[in-house]
């Protein structure tokens, strides 16, 4: 398994390409752009984009789906039905998927917004707007800050906490870290 980071301007958001070390079939992951770079970073590692993953529809991370689409026949996985006007294969918290010999776990994020989940793709999270290196993403309420923490702790307890955590925007963290940040994890 290959993972390459892109990022997404001008949202300055995180982009993730995963793809077999031999190239072929491959999942992107939040493309808030598609760019010359991050084509570029496809072509260049023999990828062919069949998969486009979405933790939450905002334009941040679904920018670059018209132009992918225009390039690669690809399927939309989100939890909304559509993004931009283009149906997406719907997905919630407890669904599996197999996609192109990845298995693909899905948690919801209840609390946070209604399309809004999070994907654990063997030892990595996927976890969009919804969690960032130390800190939770914005949450309308304190009872929807609550609901968020008390699912996250429920779908996360049986996690080890090597798994690695790439959020929407920041940098890379660890479960094992974000569960000691004094802003994650408590309501």
């Amino acid at each position: 398994m290959r993972l390459f980071y892109h990022l997404s301007l001008p949202y300055l958001s995180n982009t993730f390409l995963l793809g077999d070390e031999a190239g072929g079939d491959a999942i992107i992951i939040d493309p808030g752009a598609m760019d010359v770079q991050l084509l570029r970073l496809v072509e260049d590692r023999k990828f062919y984009i069949r998969s486009i993953l979405v933790t939450n529809s905002e334009k941040a991370h679904t920018e670059g789906i018209r132009t992918i689409l225009k390039i690669y026949n690809a399927e939309i996985y989100s939890g909304a039905r559509q993004i931009n006007e283009t149906p997406c294969k719907t997905v919630a918290g407890g669904d599996f998927l197999n996609l192109h010999g990845f298995p693909v776990a899905v948690f919801g994020a209840q609390g946070f917004s209604r399309d809004s989940v999070i994907y654990k793709i063997r030892n990595s999270l996927f976890t969009g707007a919804v969690l960032t290196a130390g800190m939770m993403g914005p949450v309308p309420n304190a009872f929807s800050k609550a609901l968020l923490v008390t699912k996250l702790q429920e779908q996360f307890e049986h996690l080890n906490d090597n798994i690695l955590v790439f959020p929407g925007y920041g940098p890379p963290t660890t479960l094992g870290i974000e569960r000691l940040s004094p802003l994650r994890f408590k309501p």
